[in-house]
């Protein structure tokens, strides 16, 4: 190549160090190489001092110039020798602007290298948090009135709709349940009339007892029954029972939409009603560590064994029931009958070859309680004198699910909102001064166990002897910290429900008493009229109002 040519292909490259004779002359007129530098910003990196060779492009650092560096010797060589090589990427700065010159020299200063691809942005102090979705909207105005594009920070699509997704919705608290009045009991009963006899005539029980042999058969061969559907099913389920389970065994009725009932209320209604010994041996497993719910379940499971699976040598220790148990619960899917404890006891009593579960449930996501296993394991199967006295691990339902929509009103479902008794829901002339109604001691009488029943009267009984002749004495006397004279002390009342066997266990007493302590039927002091300490219960209803109670429990036992 000829020396002129070559001194032209030094200057134009960006990668070679210039001459500092040579420019001085070259700077003095101008050419077109002079324009070239000018376009691609070459003489703002010449006067700036920064060289383009190899160890500035990966350094990143100002190489001083040559008036502070004396030592550099031989430039045109090393140019000459990286004619050949691939010319080094030159920064763009931009095609209109101009340059000028940066005559500051000293300590090297790191500064952005020409040619790389993802340039570091500078960091602002940030004052303020911003939402990535108002980030995106500034950017985007950026860009359309300044255009510079989306701006620094760039939202994407995805992350807006998450943004958006994760955002809390702002709700409003007006609820129109509030601004309407309650209905009374007498308004109620009023529009549920005009509507219960042209719902339930769409679908009548008596139109499911075609149905009767194949739900019988399905519980002879070891399935459990579960109806679904819109409408009360408590009148088809209890028609199917009076028709055909009433003489084939032992009926155990479970309302579940009665308020706060547990899975101790079932295992002791049984047990009452059924008269299940007491003097079952237990195993040692259940002796130790076992609660007195196991103990309980396991009583029932062991007395509604096979009567030819238990060996001879046994039987004393196990006795058994005649007849199988059909065990009835209307609304399984009640907030208490769904906590795990409960449906462990119930998978329990279902996998006992003679003990029947019919259910019902009207939640939409009741199924999700029930894993694939609980649903499809078989009942247990015991040969002749096979029973060791320890129950197989495999538990379940063995469910099989019927549509049973009825259309019918929930008037006894929904009867139960009135236990508390509440003034607020019921009329001046059914309620007393704290609220209590008589009407609401007569809804709960519908769905608690006989013994519960019989605990009840006994108070009510006592509580009317002990009722001086004075007049003042005969209204209901609400709650207080002092009890009345009319009060019963609860050491002696336990006594009693002792005695008659009523409660035999004092846990079992205070689960009974605690049940209509809970609901405001009973009410309890710690002090009476004579300033002695203790325990005095006592129903807060009038003389009246407890004598029309005990007419309606004349049935019940004391």
């Amino acid at each position: 190549m000829p020396p002129r040519q070559a001194k032209r292909a030094r200057l134009s490259s960006p990668s070679a160090s210039p001459d500092p004779l040579s420019m001085n002359e070259i700077e003095d007129e101008p050419s077109a190489s002079h324009l070239v530098s000018f376009l691609t910003g070459y003489a703002d990196h010449h006067s700036s001092g920064s060289s383009s060779g190899e160890e500035g492009d990966h350094d990143g650092f100002d190489i001083p110039s040559e008036e502070d560096d004396e030592d550099v010797d031989d430039v045109d060589g090393e140019e000459d020798d990286d004619l050949d090589g691939t010319p080094t990427k030159r920064a763009k700065t931009g095609l209109i602007g101009t340059s000028t010159p940066n005559s500051r020299k000293g300590t090297p200063k790191k500064k952005k290298v020409g040619g790389s691809k993802t340039p570091t942005p500078r960091k602002t102090p940030n004052k303020r948090k911003l939402d990535p979705l108002e980030i995106s909207e500034k950017n985007g105005a950026i860009g359309e009135e300044g255009g510079e594009g989306e701006g620094i920070i760039r939202i994407s699509k995805s992350d807006q709709y998450f943004q958006f997704q994760s955002r809390t919705s702002k709700t409003s608290g007006n609820s129109y349940s509030l601004l309407a009045k309650p209905l009374s009991q007498k308004q109620y009963d009023q529009y549920t009339a005009l509507s219960s006899k042209a719902r339930e005539n769409i679908n009548p029980p008596e139109n499911f007892e075609e149905r009767y042999d194949q739900w019988e058969l399905e519980l002879d061969n070891g399935f459990n029954l579960f109806f679904y559907g819109f409408g009360s099913k408590f009148k088809a389920i209890n028609r199917f029972l009076d028709k055909r389970l009433l003489k084939k065994g032992n009926l155990v009725v479970v309302n579940g939409h009665f308020p706060q009932l547990s899975i101790r209320d079932i295992l002791n209604s049984i047990e009452d009603n059924l008269s299940v010994p007491q003097n079952i041996k237990l195993p040692k497993s259940l002796l130790n560590n076992a609660t007195p719910l196991e103990r309980s379940a396991y009583r029932i499971y062991s007395y509604f064994l096979p009567p030819n699976s238990i060996p001879t040598s046994k039987k004393r220790d196990y006795p058994t029931s005649k007849n199988d148990l059909y065990l009835i619960i209307h609304n399984l899917d009640s907030p208490t009958l769904r906590k795990p404890q409960a449906i462990a006891t119930l998978s329990l009593l279902a996998s006992s070859p003679r003990i029947h579960i019919i259910a019902s449930f009207d939640h939409l996501h009741t199924p999700l309680l029930f894993s694939p296993s609980l649903n499809n394991t078989p009942p247990h199967k015991y040969e002749i004198g096979d029973w060791s006295g320890n129950i197989p691990n495999e538990r379940g339902f063995n469910w099989i699910y019927h549509n049973v929509t009825t259309y019918a009103p929930y008037t006894l479902e929904l009867s139960y909102l009135k236990l508390s008794a509440s003034a607020s829901h019921l009329s001046l002339s059914t309620s007393t001064a704290n609220g209590i109604s008589e009407e609401g001691v007569l809804q709960i009488l519908k769905s608690v166990p006989p013994m519960a029943a019989r605990l009840l009267k006994l108070l009510l009984t006592r509580q009317l002897s002990n009722l001086p002749p004075d007049p003042k004495h005969h209204i209901a006397y609400p709650i207080n910290q002092i009890s009345p004279i009319f009060a019963v002390d609860n050491d002696i009342l336990q006594s009693l429900a002792k005695e008659k066997f009523i409660a035999r266990e004092e846990e079992r007493y205070d689960a009974l008493i605690g049940e209509y302590r809970d609901h405001g039927l009973v009410v309890e002091a710690a002090l009476d009229n004579e300033g002695r300490t203790g325990r005095w219960v006592w129903v807060p209803l009038g003389k009246a109002a407890i004598e029309r109670v005990l007419e309606t429990m004349k049935e019940v036992e004391v």
